[in-house]
């Protein structure tokens, strides 16, 4: 009969495949959790921008019987929605390459980072620092 020492030893000696196994698994679960929440904020943002998108009205002008003769946007105002707009295509454009066949979530992540504004050169791991 073995000793108690000799089984624990025994026991332990056989860790190794487990561990290994143990710790890939949970680092494969870090970098899912990191992309779903990466995917979820890109759309929140894209809904997000997408609001500030309509309440950008345009200006009106009234004729004599009070129905809109014309209507403009400000030089402030068209700033405003052509930066926006090229905002929301730059989330749909990353989540789009997120989650397309080759999953790349790269410019998804800068993106993220930068609140949908204009991602930086940035790389998957530097971001996971």
């Amino acid at each position: 009969m073995a000793t108690l020492k000799e089984t624990v030893a025994e026991k332990v000696a056989g860790l190794g495949p487990v561990v290994h196994e143990a710790v890939a698994s949970a680092l494969a679960d870090q970098v899912k959790e990191k992309r779903v929440k990466a995917v979820l904020t890109g759309l929140n943002l894209k809904e997000e921008k997408e609001k500030e998108l309509k309440k950008i009205k345009p200006e009106q002008t009234f004729d004599g019987e009070g129905k809109v003769a014309s209507e403009f946007y400000t030089k402030a105002n068209n700033d405003t929605r052509k930066k926006t707009t090229e905002k929301i295509t730059k989330i749909e454009a990353a989540l789009a390459a997120a989650l397309g066949e080759t999953p790349n979530f790269e410019k998804l992540f800068a993106v993220a980072q930068n609140k949908g504004g204009a991602p930086e050169a940035t790389t998957e791991e530097s971001l996971t620092e």
